[in-house]
């Protein structure tokens, strides 16, 4: 076999056109769109060719493949957006009107039709219009696609068929061959040197009434994704409640995961659970990812519940987050006293310990602080004991000969010892209470800590106080000893599973807690890079995307730097959302991976309608509401792929 017939036997160029699936001509075209003639009986046996399906063009028999010049070895891809008229349209729409007027009965039988065989013939013509989606050719020895065309001929007579089966798998799953070898290097970067091959994620599927191009699994073409995807790359998946949102993370989730076994990698994944749907079981899918991947899955939750590990914080422990979430809580009542406005206006944070007198107040002050949540009934351990430096001079003027708080004291002790301080710091005859350099013992802070905890003023007047802090509790747990964005970071990097329960609890605090822990997470995998390590592959998966990251976000805060930097430090971001609007715009920029179902809002869709080729579906996404029927862009794929997303099953996994 010389050159050229081993060449015409391999080339897949030509084995993409499907003689058998003819269904026109181009009979105009530009760089933007070709118009294309088509006929009833053409589309009869293509089984029908619907709204926004491919097209492919080319002007070569693929039978004499050897013999056409090299400029025409070329196909053009084609999507049809709308249908157009033919100039003889006005003529026909003529001819019918006057046969309807003629017909006698409703069903007209053969011998006594209205037309003869030529207007009959020509009335089965019909114009397409479509999208110039690019240009396959080969270079290289490679098929490549050109988002665009490079010329076009009015005279050159375009051929139409309909890409199926082997064809439109070519088409569907075309990757580029330069990001086919920037993939591999994507994933060496990665930590991965495994060939990991594509996996299935739906079926192409052009319409809602899929009667005739799906007429049985024989018709259904695979479309594969990448997995590179998604590693350290923005996903976006959009559409309204019910239409498959929580399945496509579901079968991310799970691709990711085998990506990890296969590779014997670590890739850390954190679930943001808004609804508690991968963390619980439900009916949906007669399972969640946390029973699927027992093993290898945390779950937190604000609440204490068997299974679940704290995602509350220890307001001992962690004072600064502690004395936040008090400060969110109290900020909740516009009408809060000025020494509650006093009070969250105070300083938590450890002073550089050069500074043994700026330390010794700090530890006076946290003492005081610490005696407040035990006294407004925040859980402790019963031999927790709270530390400070306090001279003989000002025990024995407290009325504490015997007290050695240096040492430690229960808070009990302390509670009752600082009542008194209140009661003789601010006494006409005995107060202030001065240390032994002539300052007063305590500074603002610390009395303002003090009137909160005896409910009183430095004048002796009650006021609300303590009482104030109750609503903080349900926020607070002893249980925790470390700080849970610590926790949880930990348990990423060792390639774990988190699911971060967010179903109860209160808005504020899920807002806050969200924030600390992605903040946490993202500066110390920029840590890690920065100090010439390599970070761990890490995926965030935030359901309910427009409560967390919102569009009115300075770009400096933490989910926009999450989205717009987390790539270069292994970050991946997959987030879900009704709505396109409500995401923050930089986050929508960086996006690489598009999943969108139904949307019902024009609104919605035009703002969608300005990323890639979108806008071709604005009306299919406007009226159809099947559930798991998705239009796909991912990185490597060059062009919107509409397509049925396979349901997630669960029991290929349970077992594990």
């Amino acid at each position: 076999m010389n050159l050229l017939n081993k060449l015409e036997n391999t080339d897949i160029l030509k084995s993409l056109i499907q003689k058998d699936n003819f269904a026109g001509w181009v009979y105009s075209i530009n760089y933007e769109n070709a118009l294309v003639i088509t006929n009833d009986d053409w589309k009869l046996k293509v089984n029908g060719i619907p709204h926004n399906c491919f097209l492919i063009a080319s002007s070569f028999d693929p039978d004499k493949y050897s013999e056409i010049d090299e400029i025409d070895k070329q196909i053009i891809l084609l999507r049809v957006t709308k249908s157009c008229k033919l100039p003889q349209d006005d003529e026909m729409i003529k001819t019918k009107i006057d046969g309807f007027q003629k017909q006698k009965s409703t069903f007209t039988e053969a011998e006594n039709e209205d037309y003869d065989f030529y207007t009959k013939s020509r009335m089965q013509y019909s114009g397409l219009e479509c999208r110039v989606l690019g240009t396959f050719y080969m270079k290289d020895e490679h098929l490549v696609l050109g988002s665009d065309i490079e010329s076009f001929y009015s005279s050159l007579k375009l051929n139409v068929y309909v890409p199926k089966k082997d064809s439109l798998k070519e088409i569907v799953n075309y990757v580029d061959p330069i990001r086919r070898e920037s993939a591999k290097k994507d994933f060496e970067k990665l930590g991965i040197k495994n060939e990991i091959k594509p996996f299935k994620i739906g079926s192409i599927r052009y319409t809602s009434t899929d009667r005739l191009h799906r007429t049985s699994t024989e018709d259904f073409v695979d479309f594969m994704i990448q997995p590179a995807d998604f590693l350290a790359r923005r996903t976006a998946v959009l559409g309204m409640t019910r239409t498959g949102k929580s399945n496509m993370i579901k079968q991310t989730i799970s691709v990711v995961k085998n990506i990890a076994d296969e590779c014997n990698i670590k890739i850390g994944q954190l679930i943001y659970d808004i609804n508690g749907e991968y963390a619980n079981a439900n009916q949906q899918d007669n399972g969640s990812i946390a029973e699927i991947y027992k093993t290898g899955c945390i779950r937190y939750r604000m609440v204490p519940t068997d299974g679940f590990k704290p995602l509350l914080t220890n307001f001992y422990e962690q004072i600064e987050e502690g004395f936040q979430i008090i400060c969110d809580v109290l900020s909740e009542n516009s009408s809060i006293s000025n020494d509650l406005k006093t009070f969250t206006n105070i300083s938590l944070f450890k002073p550089d310990n050069s500074d043994p007198s700026a330390d010794n107040r700090y530890k006076i002050k946290l003492a005081i602080y610490k005696a407040v949540l035990k006294k407004a009934k925040f859980d402790v351990d019963s031999n927790y004991k709270v530390y400070f430096n306090a001279s003989q001079n000002i025990l024995t003027k407290v009325g504490y000969k015997d007290l050695n708080p240096n040492k430690g004291i229960s808070l009990d002790k302390a509670i009752e010892f600082f009542e008194k301080v209140h009661s003789v710091n601010f006494n006409k005859d005995s107060g202030p209470i001065i240390n032994s350099n002539g300052h007063n013992w305590l500074d603002e802070e610390s009395v303002a800590l003090l009137n909160i905890l005896t409910c009183k003023n430095s004048y002796g007047t009650s006021i609300y106080g303590i009482k104030a802090l109750y609503p903080a509790n349900i926020y607070h747990t002893k249980e925790r000893k470390d700080d849970v964005a610590r926790e949880i970071y930990n348990y990423l990097i060792e390639g774990k599973i988190v699911i971060l329960d967010l179903s109860v609890g209160h808005a504020i605090l899920r807002e806050s807690l969200s924030k600390k822990i992605a903040k946490y997470i993202f500066n110390e995998s920029m840590n890690v890079f920065t100090q010439g390590d390599n970070p761990t592959n890490i995926v965030f998966y935030i359901e309910e995307a427009h409560n967390l990251i919102g569009k009115k976000m300075e770009l400096t805060d933490t989910w926009p730097r999450l989205a717009k930097e987390g790539a270069k430090y292994k970050i991946a971001l997959v987030y879900a959302t009704q709505e396109v609007s409500s995401v923050h715009p930089n986050i929508l920029a960086n996006t690489e991976n598009w999943f969108v179902t139904h949307l019902n809002s024009e609104k919605e869709i035009n703002e969608l309608a300005k990323f890639y080729d979108f806008s071709d579906f604005s009306q299919s996404l406007l009226r159809s509401q099947d559930v798991g029927f998705a239009r796909v862009k991912t990185l490597s794929s060059p062009f919107v792929i509409p397509i049925q997303i396979d349901k997630f099953n669960p029991s290929k996994f349970i077992g594990e």
